[in-house]
């Protein structure tokens, strides 16, 4: 069997649940998920290190994150077909990290490189609860990359003004619309909230974007990669009111630029 290039990615976003939705599409039997199948002992070489975490990570080697980072870019294309070596109609992995392009730089160029062709998934999440998600993550593994954040109050830290990746993170407008223009029709937009409420039904939809059969019964799927945080589990009134205002601006674009999504799940921003 010749390796092949994925046909499809989960693009992101961070705590909006990609590693989800790659273990739960791996169900299909016409979809082939890296993520979800593979047991990824080839990789030594991506950044995200174990030791940074004090509680550890249930898998340091989740996410490929070939298209955003040099040094696994720079591996080459046939050291990353050999993940793919699957004759499944699709072909997949995922990454909240390739969303993130203020962050990585020429994350989308390598992407319309090499996989133009490619099917996008992009997984959002209301601001707010993402924000406070990627917060208590920070706080219960004590990333060194969040070191800023450590042990300090979810309001203290949505209000640091500068290179707040908290806050950045979930702004999505700007990203989503150049996702849109490069992959165009083959760039299809989620609601976390909406899997969560009927798996069923938001799994068949994107079945029918990928142009496979639907599964009109839950094969098993789940909420995985799940913090156990010792913090709160709710937003504070202060902290809320603060976002709500802050990230109206972005929420007022999306609703403008993608009106087929139904935003109603969302908070009222």
């Amino acid at each position: 069997m010749n390796p092949k290039l994925p046909n499809f990615i989960i693009a992101g976003v961070m705590k909006g649940g990609t590693t989800a939705a790659a273990i739960n599409l791996d169900f299909h039997p016409d979809i082939f998920m890296v993520n979800a199948t593979s047991k990824m002992e080839d990789i030594d070489y991506y950044d995200l290190d174990i030791s940074d975490c004090k509680g550890g990570l249930p898998d340091p080697h989740k996410e490929l994150d070939f298209f955003n980072q040099k040094d696994n870019y720079n591996k080459g294309i046939d050291f990353y077909k050999h993940f793919f070596s699957s004759d499944k109609f699709i072909r997949g992995e995922s990454s909240p990290n390739y969303f993130c392009l203020h962050e990585y730089e020429g994350t989308l160029q390598r992407m319309a490189h090499h996989i133009p062709d490619a099917k996008v998934l992009i997984i959002l999440r209301d601001p707010i609860q993402r924000a406070f998600s990627h917060w208590n993550m920070i706080q219960y593994f004590k990333m060194k990359w969040g070191t800023r954040f450590h042990d300090k109050s979810f309001y203290d830290c949505v209000n640091m003004k500068h290179h707040n990746q908290i806050l950045k993170r979930s702004t999505y407008f700007e990203n989503l619309a150049l996702f849109k223009l490069l992959f165009k029709e083959n760039l299809y937009i989620a609601l976390s909230e909406n899997i969560i409420i009927n798996p069923v039904n938001e799994y068949n939809k994107i079945y029918e974007f990928l142009g496979v059969s639907p599964i009109n019964q839950d094969p098993g799927y789940g909420i995985h990669f799940v913090g156990k945080y010792t913090n709160t589990n709710k937003v504070d009134e202060k902290s809320k009111e603060y976002l709500l205002k802050l990230f109206k601006p972005d929420v007022d674009k999306l609703k403008l630029g993608f009106p087929e999504i139904d935003f109603s799940v969302w908070d009222n921003y």
